[in-house]
């Protein structure tokens, strides 16, 4: 009999490792990733602002404030480009994030921006890819530590880059 029980378990496990193997193979990564992620508010720098001639700030309700800018600022493709955060009302250590492009799938480039001398100051590398059509428009999101049972917020910054 405890053969028996052993036995249907083992199948029933099997079972089980089969559908989840499958259900993975058959989810993609974005949804999956999806899912998997908090809820979160996202607030987005002015649309007059632009990050080739300076930086933008993304300006939260609570008063706490990140400013971006990006060097070199004419953002060119396929060389390093240096994201620098400086924060007010708050100092943290790390801030990490991602990049995007909104018109077309150039995938998701993840960012680390970490804490400089100056306190308020953050910076990180990122190299973008280039695309042959041009005229792409990137998403920076940049995920705020979390300190409540509140959901989640991320400061939104927009660019444009030609080839």
């Amino acid at each position: 009999m405890k053969e028996k029980r052993r036995f249907y378990l083992l199948i029933l496990a099997q079972a089980f490792a089969i559908v989840v193997v499958i259900g993975l193979i058959f989810a993609d990564s974005i949804t999956l990733s999806s899912w998997l992620e908090e809820p979160t508010v996202y607030t987005q720098q002015k649309l007059d602002c632009d990050l080739h001639f300076g930086p933008c700030e993304v300006l939260f309700e609570d008063g706490i404030s990140l400013t971006l800018s990006i060097y070199p600022q004419a953002i060119p493709l396929m060389e390093p480009l240096s994201f620098v955060v400086k924060t007010e009302g708050f100092s943290p250590r790390v801030l990490k994030g991602k990049v995007y492009a909104t018109n077309m799938n150039m995938g998701i480039h993840p960012i680390t921006l970490r804490s400089t001398k100056n306190s308020n100051t953050l910076e990180g590398k990122i190299v973008l890819p280039t695309c042959l059509v041009g005229n792409m428009r990137w998403r920076v999101e940049l995920i705020m530590p979390k300190c409540s049972d509140e959901p989640r917020q991320a400061a939104v910054f927009l660019f444009q880059t030609t080839r």
